[in-house]
């Protein structure tokens, strides 16, 4: 009850806030670099690096204390794929992981333009992003020699990191801080930020790990 108290009163702030008539809608399309980092105490363990593309809708609404000052929100869906290989010994031989990803990120950034003609303004933003994971398919190909007892052993073959049969579980849901900025020209806007993963994802071991990453995008409103 009291958790639905506090979400009925950020809701009426925000509705509060916003002017509905100053809507703008945009369909905004990039590149996407995130990362999976793991962390073991304080020591930095492997990382994972993707690469991919993003696309989907977003709504900004301007604020009626501010001119200069606008909330945006959307849907974006991004496609990654990473291919990470790990050597050991004997030499030649190793691990292979190659991961394809598919996410849902949901932004609820607080926007401050900064207006140098009629038709260019500058930017920046910040505030929460929603990190949904839909899939993330990890192939692994192993050329080690180590039998299945030992603790070296890698199991090979495919799997999803968020099924509950997979050796290597993460959570669906990751909080994530953005930070950005960027030009508009016109209906035109192009931009950059970065995502601070907070939530750790790791459901299966004492480690944890983080998702961040850098992206770069345009959009046209209409």
């Amino acid at each position: 009850m009291k958790v639905l108290l506090k979400i009925s009163l950020i809701v009426l702030f925000i509705a509060a806030t916003i002017n509905a008539d100053a809507q703008k809608y945009a369909i905004e399309a990039g590149y996407t670099n995130p990362m999976q980092v793991t962390k073991i105490g304080s020591t930095t363990g492997s990382t994972t690096f993707f690469y991919g593309g993003k696309i989907g809708v977003t709504a900004r609404y301007s604020l009626k204390s501010n001119a200069n000052a606008s909330l945006l929100t959307g849907v974006l869906y991004s496609l990654v794929y990473a291919d990470r290989q790990s050597y050991g010994y004997p030499i030649g031989t190793g691990l292979t992981y190659k991961t394809t990803g598919h996410f849902i990120d949901i932004p609820i950034h607080a926007i401050y333009s900064l207006p140098i003609s009629k038709n260019m303004s500058f930017f920046g933003y910040a505030g929460p992003t929603i990190n949904i994971g839909l899939a993330q398919n990890v192939k692994v190909t192993s050329t080690q020699p180590y039998p299945i007892t030992s603790p070296f052993y890698v199991k090979p073959g495919s799997f999803n990191v968020y099924s509950s049969g997979s050796d290597y579980q993460l959570n669906r849901l990751n909080l994530q801080i953005g930070v950005g900025g960027g030009i508009q020209w016109k209906k035109y806007q192009l931009k950059s930020g970065y995502d601070f993963g907070i939530t750790n994802l790791n459901k299966v071991d004492t480690g944890k790990m983080f998702q961040k990453g850098w992206y770069v995008s345009f959009s046209y409103q209409f």
